[in-house]
């Protein structure tokens, strides 16, 4: 004759257990927080990094369509790389709302935009962003200065 296997626990058994599941929380609590934690953190520097690196693009991309008569100005060439700091300026907002931003630089064949000798042309046009990334939440800290991210984005000048 077979007998049941599963017993019913007794009063006694189930008094002992009790706490055993929150003492695992309590346990693996951290090393959960820890693990979902991270890759959030690093996917914020990503999701800022790739709006600095796009930032960059298009103002590169608008600075080397720029008709040739503007770039042989040089106030015109000057004013053509300040719009392409603006539109960098623009996209990195949403980054850090209510705050100024510094960074964004246009080169002409290595200078600023603007400086390089009238009726000259450049070949290659170079947006540089320098954003500083800082936790408003202050979850994590960054430091004293902040997170420094670097985006540089080059394309030969299309007047050529």
């Amino acid at each position: 004759m077979k007998t049941n296997t599963f017993a019913i626990p007794t009063r006694r058994q189930t008094k002992r257990e009790s706490g055993v599941a929150a003492v695992e929380v309590a346990i693996l609590m951290p090393i959960l927080i820890v693990f979902i934690t991270f890759p959030i953190f690093f996917a914020r520097i990503h999701w800022h990094y790739t709006v600095i690196q796009k930032a960059a693009q298009d103002a590169a991309r608008y600075l080397s369509t720029v008709p040739r008569s503007e770039m042989m100005s040089q106030e015109l060439a000057e004013s053509a790389g300040e719009l392409a700091i603006e539109i960098a300026e623009r996209e990195i907002a949403e980054l850090s709302p209510g705050s100024s931003i510094t960074g964004p630089t246009a080169y002409c064949d290595g200078v600023v935009c603007g400086e390089l000798g009238a009726g000259t042309v450049p070949r290659n046009v170079q947006v540089r962003i320098m954003f500083t990334m800082s936790d408003p939440d202050g979850l994590i800290d960054f430091g004293w200065y902040g997170l420094r991210l670097t985006a540089n984005y080059t394309l030969p000048y299309v007047g050529n």
